[in-house]
């Protein structure tokens, strides 16, 4: 019997190894067919796929498991789908004329650019500087008491404003101001534009600072600086264009005021705005965070063409763009608003794929989180106009 048993069980045995082997695929068989990657839909540096950068070492213990982006199953949006994004080798000699003669129109940069753009981190350091011009003072001081603010009390000092604002708004509100004295006649619908520009840039700057503190990067006030300067080119087309208000009315977005620069001028504002810094002699650092601007916009996740740290800087200066976009074009009061899985908004089709490749998906949970939205709020609130 007991013979009997160990016999039943060797062939028990022997079915179960002989089973697993004709299960076991052969050595040389094609592994199953990925899904066809999604082609990059713009025209942007490089074409190797990259790896996933490494997590901020600070935050990587709070982050969220990773999500697969819903653009992994969903198709672009049409206006998405259909947009191919000019830069780079697509710049005709013809195009390059063009945007050359935009920024030849364009008045030199007040000083104060240069310092903006070189640094200026330390609040004693931007008032001191300030302060030293009384007519860029003036300026700052009458538009932080304007209406469009309603402060409780008013500020009245450039240390009260950087206190009160904080550094990056006070950057970017004193940008603003150095552009409007060296401008002589605009009209009000020239004005208006370039109000919302400004605040949309002025709420990527604060943000992006916000952000890259509480994502733990390198150089918060490095990247919040490459925010302010990301809208230009905008200022530019405005400037220079007047036509170009019908771009940046109340409700605009990104995808259609690209979609409508290159039907119908042959460019879009990243070619302006980074030609415009290289002629301004801006660092070029700044110019190439324009030139990349919309490249989460265009790219597939597994397409990008950027690496580590390169890749984070330019996917939340992006989301940092988006945000200011919708504070000064579409008026949201609260961050949570913005929902980074809509794949039904072109400008975000790709972003939550992009944060899940960076490492960065602590944002999803900081949209939610009361402490960062009472601060970013508060940013929203300030420059709401």
């Amino acid at each position: 019997m007991t013979l009997q048993i160990v016999m039943a069980l060797c062939i028990g045995a022997a079915a179960v190894a002989l089973w697993s082997l004709f299960r076991r695929p052969r050595t040389g068989s094609k592994p199953q067919a990925d899904a066809p990657s999604r082609a990059r839909r713009g025209a942007v540096t490089g074409n190797s796929p990259t790896r996933s950068a490494p997590l901020p070492q600070n935050t990587a213990a709070h982050l969220p498991e990773q999500e697969a982006p819903l653009s992994d199953t969903h198709s672009p949006p049409e206006m998405l789908g259909t947009l191919r994004l000019l830069g780079g080798d697509d710049i005709s000699d013809r195009i390059r004329a063009d945007i050359d003669a935009v920024c030849g129109v364009m008045p030199d940069p007040h000083p104060i650019h240069r310092q903006l753009a070189s640094g200026l981190d330390s609040p004693e350091e931007l008032a001191e500087i300030v302060a030293s011009d009384a007519g860029l003072t003036a300026s700052l001081l009458r538009n932080v008491n304007s209406a469009a603010f309603s402060l409780a009390s008013p500020i009245i000092s450039i240390r009260h404003a950087i206190t009160y604002l904080g550094m990056s708004t006070v950057k970017g509100l004193v940008a603003q101001a150095a552009v409007a004295q060296q401008v002589e006649s605009l009209t009000p619908e020239q004005q208006a534009a370039l109000t919302r520009i400004w605040t949309s840039g002025c709420a990527a700057s604060a943000v992006t600072q916000l952000l890259a503190q509480e994502l733990g990067l390198t150089r918060p006030s490095v990247l919040a600086t490459r925010a302010l300067f990301l809208n230009l080119g905008d200022v530019a087309l405005v400037m220079v264009r007047p036509s170009s208000v019908e771009w940046y009315a109340p409700g605009s977005n990104i995808v259609e005021r690209i979609c409508s620069q290159q039907n119908t001028i042959g460019m879009n504002t990243a070619m302006v705005g980074a030609r415009l810094a290289q002629r301004w002699n801006l660092p070029d650092d700044i110019s190439k965070a324009i030139q990349d601007g919309f490249t989460p916009l265009v790219t597939a996740s597994e397409e990008y063409p950027m690496q580590e740290e390169a890749r984070q800087d330019n996917v939340i200066l992006y989301l940092a763009a988006r945000i200011g976009d919708r504070v000064s074009y579409l008026g949201i009061q609260d961050v949570s608003d913005l929902d980074l899985r809509d794949c039904s908004s072109p400008d975000l089709f790709y972003l939550a794929g992009h944060l899940n490749a960076t490492g960065l998906t602590k944002v999803f949970s900081l949209l939610e989180d009361a402490t960062f939205r009472r601060k970013a709020n508060r940013i929203i609130q300030t420059l709401s106009v």
